[in-house]
This record gives C-alpha cells, sequence and structure tokens, in this order.
C-alpha cells in the first residue's frame, strides 16, 4: 500500500509482480485510472481507497474506514505499507481489522526529523518484537 501509484511504480518496481506467483497480492493505493493501469501492467488485483499526501483528517479517517471494511472483507494475512500517510492509515486500519502480520517500511529518515508527537502517530500500532 502507498498513497499514490506512483510511489508503487518507483520504489516497488517488480516487486509486486514477483510476489503475486507466490501470494495473492492486492495493490492500494489512490488515484483510480493510475492505479489500475498498474494492476494491469503488473498482474495484481487492485483496491483504491481516497488518500492524500496531505493531513486531512476528515479524509483520512473515511480512508481508515475504507481500509478496515477492505481488510474485514478481505482477511489478509499481511498488510505492507510504504510512504508516511499510507502507513499511519493503513497500519491503523489493519490494527483495527486484526491483520496478523503488519508491516511498514520507512524509506529514508523521515523519523528522525519530526517531532516526537508524529514518531508516535507514525508508529501506531507497530510491534516491538518481530
Amino acid at each position: 500500500m502507498t498513497t499514490i501509484p506512483l510511489s508503487l511504480e518507483k520504489l516497488l518496481e517488480g516487486q509486486l509482480t514477483y510476489m503475486n506467483q507466490f501470494y495473492e497480492v492486492t495493490a492500494v493505493s489512490a488515484e483510480k485510472e493510475r492505479l489500475e493501469k498498474y494492476g494491469r501492467d503488473n498482474h495484481v488485483k487492485t483496491f483504491c481507497v481516497d488518500l492524500t499526501r496531505a493531513i486531512t483528517p476528515l479524509k483520512d479517517l473515511k480512508a481508515v474506514f475504507s481500509l478496515y471494511k477492505f481488510f474485514r472483507k478481505e482477511r489478509p494475512t499481511i498488510v505492507h505499507t510504504h510512504t508516511p500517510k499510507a502507513g499511519i492509515v493503513g497500519m491503523l486500519a489493519a490494527k483495527l481489522a486484526r491483520v496478523p502480520i503488519r508491516l511498514h517500511t520507512v524509506a529514508g529518515l523521515p523519523l528522525l526529523e519530526t517531532t516526537r508527537f508524529k514518531k508516535e502517530v507514525a508508529q501506531f500500532g507497530r510491534k516491538k518484537n518481530i
């Protein structure tokens, strides 16, 4: 899961296609048309969620609820997020939906340059002993 499909294209280039040989993979992101093209090009299912890169509390809560319903319906074993907004929204929804394995990949060092409050929010639901 990423906030926008461009991140799927650049951060995970070829990885979802490869993993789809062994697991049932669904790419989750915003921008429906571009996400669906990504799914076709990479032979994976897609689920579009209305995310923005900005802090938009009401829209973010709607995204958490949408993802929660999707995760409860699909019952994934693993949810893996990338990008800050997808991490916060996706990990919260996955925790609420009781997804057993929740992973977030931090690319770069954004947590080293932020406030303690933002660090706590970004790490919500993280298992400490993995």
